[in-house]
């Protein structure tokens, strides 16, 4: 892992903690240079953590749609109590409606929202760009270069994410379906992923699929 103690340091919110996860795992095996304090299922959660001074983050990044006390509120909450945090919204619903619904104080809360499938680099970059950090406003993700996968690999994948099975992946590169098998797990060891979700959040957030 390559994080240092003067890397900048981030809490992640998301009542989806397979998403919550997954950012947290793409940062770290991307050798991003953030520190991640922690992670919270929840709004509640989130400020709880924040109690302690010593888990007050830089930059938050929350899920805006979030049962409950949502990310719009949240940020109100914490840029009330700790106006340093910067913090960055990120949303799978981008659009006017949105906007409408949420009104002025949820764009005005934060730094910037951003959608969730947005690339890894660019997400290391906004962070650093919130919190004044030239480096990491300017990381190149230069280690993700480890990470790529083989043509058939990240077709495999590819092929995951558009919700096709083994056997019709299998059917479709007239190869057998421990073949699908064998480069999905070559696929998965390069992403250091646990399961099909992790990897194809892998590829998307950095632009490969």
């Amino acid at each position: 892992m390559h994080t240092l103690a003067n890397d900048p340091t981030l809490g992640i919110v998301d009542n989806d903690p397979l998403v919550a996860s997954a950012i947290r795992s793409l940062l770290v095996e991307t050798c991003a240079p953030i520190q991640i304090l922690w992670t919270a299922t929840s709004a509640e959660q989130a400020l709880d953590a924040m109690r302690d001074s010593s888990q007050r983050p830089q930059a938050m990044l929350t899920d805006i749609a979030m049962p409950g006390m949502d990310g719009a509120e949240l940020a109100r909450h914490v840029k009330e109590q700790y106006p340093d945090i910067a913090i960055i919204g990120i949303s799978a619903f981008l659009d006017s409606e949105n906007e409408k619904a949420h009104g002025a104080p949820w764009s005005d809360a934060f730094y910037a929202i951003i959608p969730k499938e947005i690339p890894t680099i660019q997400l290391v970059r906004i962070i650093g760009k919130a919190i004044g950090n030239g480096e990491v406003a300017s990381w190149t993700g230069k280690s993700t270069e480890s990470m790529r996968l083989s043509g058939k690999e990240l077709q495999i994948i590819a092929s995951y994410a558009n919700g096709f099975t083994t056997s019709a992946i299998a059917r479709q590169l007239n190869v057998s379906e421990a073949s699908v098998k064998t480069y999905a797990r070559r696929a998965f060891e390069k992403l250091h992923a646990h399961s099909r979700a992790e990897a194809v959040a892998t590829c998307v957030r950095n632009g490969w699929i």
